[in-house]
């Protein structure tokens, strides 16, 4: 699918989609209480509509009602059971970390660019835990048999939080204590969700300085009624527009938010006006800036599109974080911006990103939401707009980003969604 992008402005309010991030910790959570749970403002992405398909295979039962969902978990983890990921990393690492402390056979497989990303970590980890992992050298499908014994586990964490998170999830099932220590740990904030997340679904994990963690063998899930966040990831791009002199009001998000990508309004502290939720920004200042995203590297494509107007040379670091995402992002986003006429280049962890004359130009999302997305805001930008391939990506985490986006064009917010 082509999305063209016209030259114009924005106007109205806004309301922020699921965070699918939450969503799905929620989920799966949900499916491994002994009860009956409500999730609301569940949201509509494909990585939510995924991870739903797969705790049915756990043998949770669900019942959808609009934006939300009623799950009814399992008593015991399945011994048997096979998991189609879709395109969703984040569902893939929690399951096979919780298939993982289990004893059974589990077939996990996926489609898309999620076959082409490197999960070696896992195999890994398996063979220093004792446990069968068998896998297409460190892709999709992966075979897993046995079940971690241990009572300590010490788990490099360099390349994704995600995995380590699943083992939080699913460590407490064994109903022993356990230590479990995470070493070069990235994307701490996802971990801080995770455990408030076990929280709300009653589990109290210990965490001693260093990212040491306690699971007793007395924990148990047990059921809630949960409400999903507002995505902060889906809320950048706006930001972002706003940042650029469109004139839109933010709402739905928590301000409290643990969620990593929270930390792009640091950029705007003194123009961003925050009413009970809802979130303003006036035009900011357009000079280049220095923002380390290495705990929030989904800001990126969003900080890429406004430093694009920025004069001078902003610098943004973390981009060993983009090499295993929906596409190689930093690639992506070398090929893409460059079409446009940015001049951006990388220095060991660091891209550079510097004002060029932008044009009009065709451009290719490569199957990445997050890239679609933050194109689409420099396409309002430019005289002759711009024309997006692959459009259909955003559906993965922002299935309405066209009709909101359209909605905006016309001057008058969309109607809440929950």
């Amino acid at each position: 699918m082509i999305h063209k992008i016209e030259q114009s402005r924005l106007s109205g309010a806004l309301y922020i989609p699921a965070s699918k991030s939450d969503a799905q910790r929620a989920i799966l959570a949900a499916s491994l209480c002994e009860g009956k749970s409500e999730i609301h403002n569940i949201g509509t992405c494909d990585d939510v509509r995924t991870m739903l398909a797969c705790v049915k295979q756990i043998g949770a039962t669900v019942f959808e009602n609009k934006n939300s969902v009623s799950i009814t978990g399992v008593s015991r983890f399945p011994q048997k059971a096979s998991f189609n990921c879709g395109e969703s990393g984040l569902t893939f690492r929690l399951i096979a970390a919780i298939c993982s402390v289990n004893e059974g056979v589990y077939h996990l497989d996926g489609k898309g660019s999620l076959l082409e990303r490197n999960h070696d970590f896992i195999d890994k980890f398996g063979i220093e835990h004792g446990i069968k992992i068998q896998s297409k050298n460190g892709k999709l499908p992966y075979i897993i048999r046995g079940r971690f014994s241990g009572k300590t586990i010490v788990i490099d964490s360099s390349q994704t939080s995600q995995f380590l998170s699943g083992l939080l999830m699913g460590l407490p099932m064994l109903k022993r204590d356990v230590k479990l220590t995470a070493v070069n740990l990235k994307s701490s904030p996802y971990v801080d969700m995770t455990i408030d997340t076990l929280q709300k679904f009653g589990l109290d994990i210990g965490i001693d300085q260093g990212y040491v963690f306690t699971i007793k063998s007395d924990m148990k899930y047990e059921p809630t009624r949960y409400f999903v966040e507002g995505d902060w990831s889906a809320a950048s791009y706006w930001f972002i527009a706003a940042a650029l002199g469109h004139e839109i009001k933010i709402k739905g998000l928590n301000t409290q938010s643990l969620q990593a990508d929270r930390r792009l309004i640091d950029l705007f502290t003194d123009n961003i006006y925050d009413q009970k939720g809802t979130y303003t920004l006036g035009k900011c200042p357009l000079i280049s800036f220095d923002f380390d995203a290495t705990n929030c590297p989904d800001l990126f494509p969003a900080l890429v599109s406004y430093a694009v107007f920025c004069e001078g040379v902003s610098r943004i670091k973390g981009v060993h974080r983009l090499l295993n995402k929906e596409s190689n992002r930093i690639q992506t986003l070398l090929s893409e911006f460059t079409k446009i006429g940015a001049e951006l280049r990388v220095e060991d962890d660091v891209l550079f990103v510097r004002k060029g004359e932008l044009y009009s130009s065709s451009v290719h999302a490569h199957g990445d939401h997050r890239i679609a997305m933050c194109l689409a805001i420099v396409g309002l930008q430019l005289k002759h707009g711009i024309a997006i391939s692959d459009a259909e990506a955003v559906d993965k985490s922002y299935p309405d980003f066209w009709r909101d986006l359209a909605e905006l064009t016309k001057k008058k917010g969309p109607k809440p969604r929950f």
